[in-house]
């Protein structure tokens, strides 16, 4: 989990283990290949917008009923295409802000989320 200041305010932000597989499908590459466009400098507003915005509000009921039904799909050999909106509101400090002000906030959830403590995984 990661401590930070967003909108004035000190928050938590975390991408839980079970959510990855659906964010990966929804940005349409692995969280790594993000990773490492983050840390070359090389970011991009819908990437941070999207990770800063699922690990600060995680997914919407929506997004929960989705993946629940992208679980059932893949038990018959079948895959669903993702999507994920970020939350308006994470949108707005953003064009507000900068979106570039928040990449290493994106880059150090992206870090956690990846390497991060793996005891979670273990507990589930």
């Amino acid at each position: 989990m990661i401590s930070a200041t967003f909108d004035g305010a000190e928050r938590e932000f975390r991408i839980r283990r079970e959510h990855v597989p659906y964010l990966e499908r929804a940005m349409g590459r692995p969280l790594y290949a993000i990773l490492r466009d983050f840390t070359a400098g090389e970011w991009r507003f819908d990437d941070v917008a999207a990770i800063v915005s699922f690990a600060l509000h995680g997914p919407a009921p929506s997004d929960r009923q989705a993946m629940a039904f992208a679980r059932q799909a893949a038990h018959y050999g079948v895959t669903l295409r993702a999507s994920y909106a970020p939350h308006r509101n994470v949108v707005a400090v953003l064009e507000r802000d900068g979106h570039g002000n928040f990449a290493s906030l994106a880059a150090d959830i992206l870090t956690d989320t990846i390497f991060g403590d793996t005891k979670e995984a273990s507990d589930a």
